[in-house]
């Protein structure tokens, strides 16, 4: 008798990340589903016929995927079909390279199998932003601060780490001279802080604590100034990289704080 479990059927939204060869016919595909998060699934015969699944095993594209499932072996693709398309972002390579950044940021910060309707609805909204001729550095930025909340990892910008003040309630004093420490993932007002940490203004921090707690909706209708996102850009991709322990080559260096 088989040990294997029931064969399952599955359908669900989703995006495709990456993929590769396997094989001479077949490609393992990895997508970032709202029903399981991140799924690798093997398009049989992909390479061999593009009528299989005609042109839509492509980024930028939200799809329909269905596949099976069977315990202890891996996934297999039924079929995909095509719901919106983003094609737009190819226009101009800073879409391209921060859609492949968005794409690979969701993968890595949630990886773990089960509904991700929340970072699901986030990528979606922030791909169809940038579509639709959004500030790439802007979608980004968005899209880690949120991702950030939805998956708890803050940070705390409630108040300063020592003093406990608020950002509304910091003088032109405690406002100057800012630092957000990416370990501790708090900030020190300027009547705190002494060496370390990022340099960042009051306006950036109250920026990324508003991006927590906006909903998709609002996040398109939220424009930045070019000098906070100029500020936001330096320090929420260290904190993410430090957290998740790994880097994206499209960000480049950072510095740690």
């Amino acid at each position: 008798m088989s040990s294997q479990g029931p064969r399952s059927f599955k359908s669900s939204r989703a995006f495709l990340v990456r993929s590769a060869d396997r094989g001479e016919t077949d490609r393992l595909l990895y997508f970032f589903t709202e029903s399981d998060g991140l799924v690798p699934m093997v398009a049989k015969s992909a390479l061999r016929s593009r009528k299989r699944f005609g042109g839509s095993l492509q980024k930028y594209f939200l799809l329909d995927v269905a596949w099976t499932e069977t315990p202890g072996r891996p996934a297999f693709l039924g079929s995909i079909s095509l719901l919106a398309s983003y094609w737009e972002i190819l226009a101009d390579w800073e879409r391209v390279r921060h859609a492949d950044y968005l794409l690979e940021l969701a993968a890595s910060m949630f990886p773990q199998p089960g509904p991700k309707p929340k970072a699901f609805r986030i990528l979606h909204s922030e791909l169809s932003s940038l579509a639709s001729g959004e500030i790439p550095s802007a979608a980004a930025r968005k899209a880690e601060a949120s991702f950030l909340a939805v998956g708890g990892w803050g940070p705390d910008l409630g108040g300063c780490l020592r003093c406990g003040l608020p950002p509304v309630h910091l003088g032109r004093k405690e406002a100057r001279a800012i630092r957000f420490l990416l370990s501790e993932g708090r900030f020190l007002c300027g009547g705190c802080a002494a060496s370390g940490g990022l340099s960042i203004s009051l306006g950036a921090i109250r920026t990324w604590k508003a991006l927590q707690s906006s909903s998709p909706s609002l996040l398109r209708r939220l424009r930045i100034p070019s000098n906070i996102l100029e500020e936001l850009q330096g320090v929420i991709p260290g904190y993410i990289e430090l957290h998740l322990g790994k880097s994206f080559r499209s960000l480049g260096s950072r510095k740690k704080g």
